[in-house]
């Protein structure tokens, strides 16, 4: 559904990916590991259209999104939750997640039944529907930020940290609701610290080094090679 292929990314003269390669097929979740700065943020830009690949290809369901405005890919069923989370601080719970319900061609009953699925899988954002985003607490900003992208009634979610500084009870929930979207049939493309929610959660894994794929195969591969873990991630 999602491939990118020999994909090369730059910041200004800043060689991040070099020859990226990476597949994401329906209703699959698909974890990306590695350490910090290694591409994997850049890697989900890049397929946003948040940044402009230099050369390679980006296409979702056989089609070149390379470049797109960020706002096209989402139309076409890409939904981004970025590591900032990046709420409207100052517009309450409900309006955060209207942004993501008030377009065209989406009826009124849809709309009703996408809101009730998000606060039934987050009962503190239909308590905090009329509070401000930026007064929620970061675990709260994070579900609010999944529960917007899930308002797009998505084919695939990119999901950058998704658990980075929450509370081990958070994380759990995290971790649930990722089950759920993918007993729902909505692809991941998963980049996480967290190296045993990765391998819980994903079918597949990428290990990423300096803008290199390094490593791929089947997380039960992985979890029987620890040597492979260690070299890369260091844990």
């Amino acid at each position: 559904m999602l491939a990118l292929e020999n994909v090369h990314t730059y910041y200004g003269k800043s060689h991040i990916l070099h020859g990226v390669s990476i597949e994401v097929g329906p209703g699959e979740v698909v974890g990306l590991l590695g350490r910090n700065g290694v591409g994997k943020s850049t890697t989900l830009k890049t397929i946003m259209g948040l940044v402009r690949p230099s050369g390679g290809s980006v296409r979702f369901e056989g089609r070149d999104i390379a470049g797109m405005a960020p706002h096209r890919p989402a139309h076409l069923g890409i939904a981004y939750v970025p590591e900032e989370r990046r709420i409207f601080r100052l517009l309450s719970v409900l309006e955060n997640l209207r942004t993501g319900l008030d377009r065209p061609g989406v009826s009124e009953s849809r709309k009703n039944e996408l809101l009730e699925n998000a606060y039934e899988h987050f009962p503190v954002l239909r308590d905090r529907r009329n509070q401000a985003g930026g007064t929620l607490s970061g675990g709260e900003q994070q579900m609010l930020a999944i529960a917007r992208a899930m308002m797009l009634d998505p084919k695939i979610i990119l999901l950058d940290e998704p658990t980075e500084g929450l509370m081990p009870r958070m994380v759990s929930q995290i971790r649930e609701i990722i089950h759920v979207l993918h007993r729902g049939g909505v692809a991941i493309l998963l980049v996480e610290q967290n190296v045993p929610l990765t391998l819980e959660v994903s079918s597949r894994v990428y290990i990423m080094e300096k803008g290199v794929v390094r490593h791929h195969g089947p997380t039960a591969d992985l979890r029987a090679n620890q040597a492979v873990i260690h070299q890369y991630l260091g844990v």
